[in-house]
């Protein structure tokens, strides 16, 4: 069902920006499990849009269809750019897309450039280096505060992030990147062990941290992938690369526009569906990453609108994805109840016909 509701919905966003905005969008782009071979039955399409002018912006939609969410947004020329120059751990959003709409030759060759200057960037030694150690850099960093003390759903959502950082690192160091994203990358990282000789202890400790069962486990693992990867791409840390940069996570906000945490939520809830989908297949490693992504986006709601502050890594074990699948579940439920009870409309369609009425 989600894949032909998806088609629908592609074919329906090329028609409508054809209709409506052809003056004012550059590119419509896909990426993602859509077409790159990875989707289950509960997955969205990944889609953003290179507006021209601030009209175009209006093409920007958040919304749940039969199930499963969607967020259909924009990226201006800036950003792409700066993926073309590896500053942002999103390359396969300019380097593995469809184009289903493009308003000019001259966009469509635009794009084209920023994709040969990426392909440049990769294979250039210096700049790939550099990027690489910037992204180890940037996990020392998030190492400064998992020592801190913090509960186990807080270590876990760092050791996550540090090791995804560090996985682009190697990736990018070695002039690659995943072009399959999150879903599978500890198998495109054991691919490039094998094809590049990286040092098997970075797949371990890679391994090591989502199968961590206590907070000591996750910070030694972690930091032990911190370690071989600096040392394999010749990166040395110091204390000014940890200090602190006076950033707080912990005051609540108010909810100002309950519309906000209502589209917040809809964007989210593909999220939610992977973690329901990798708990029904056992597949304990994207659970993990997902739910350390889920997990950030709940404590940013939290900070930023005052909804309640859940904790989901808390309940991850490796070899008992209920125990996730439950905290994930009540967490939602919860979330949804208190937007609810604001009076905050969740966008929901059962059909494509139903949402293709209201848009």
């Amino acid at each position: 069902m989600s894949k032909a509701i998806n088609e629908k919905l592609v074919a329906w966003i090329e028609e409508k920006v054809k209709r409506e905005y052809a003056e004012d969008i550059s590119l419509v782009l896909l990426y993602g499990s859509f077409i790159n071979g990875t989707a289950n039955p509960k997955s969205d399409i990944d889609c953003y849009f290179i507006p021209r002018a601030e009209r175009g912006y209006e093409l920007a939609k958040t919304f749940i269809l039969a199930g499963v969410g969607y967020d259909i947004f924009p990226m201006d020329w800036e950003r792409a750019g700066n993926i073309a120059e590896l500053e942002e751990c999103l390359i396969p959003l300019v380097g593995d897309v469809k184009i289903i709409y493009s308003s000019s030759a001259e966009e469509l060759k635009r794009f084209q450039r920023l994709q040969a200057k990426m392909k440049h960037n990769l294979a250039d030694r210096q700049v790939s280096q550099a990027a690489a150690r910037k992204r180890a850099e940037a996990a020392y960093k998030l190492y400064r505060d998992i020592c801190k003390p913090n509960p186990l759903a807080e270590i876990r959502k760092l050791a996550g992030h540090i090791i995804m950082q560090l996985a682009d690192a190697v990736a990018i160091y070695n002039h690659d990147y995943f072009h399959r994203g999150l879903k599978m990358q500890f198998q495109d990282l054991l691919k490039l062990q094998k094809e590049k000789d990286i040092p098997l202890r970075i797949c371990e400790e890679y391994l090591h941290t989502i199968q961590a069962k206590t907070a000591e486990e996750s910070i030694r693992h972690s930091y032990g992938m911190l370690c071989t990867v600096g040392e394999y791409i010749g990166v040395g840390f110091s204390e000014e690369l940890a200090r602190d940069d006076g950033e707080s996570g912990e005051t609540a906000g108010m909810v100002k526009d309950i519309s906000l945490l209502a589209g917040l939520y809809e964007e989210i809830s593909s999220t939610f569906n992977k973690i329901y989908v990798c708990c029904e297949t056992d597949n304990y490693i994207l659970a993990y990453l997902s739910a350390v992504c889920l997990q950030r986006e709940l404590d940013d709601a939290h900070r930023e609108y005052g909804s309640e502050r859940y904790d989901i890594l808390g309940f991850y074990e490796w070899d008992n994805l209920q125990k996730i699948n439950l905290a994930v579940k009540a967490a939602e439920d919860d979330l949804v109840q208190f937007i609810a009870d604001r009076g905050g409309v969740i966008k929901r369609y059962g059909t494509f016909e139903e949402f293709q009425r209201s848009a």
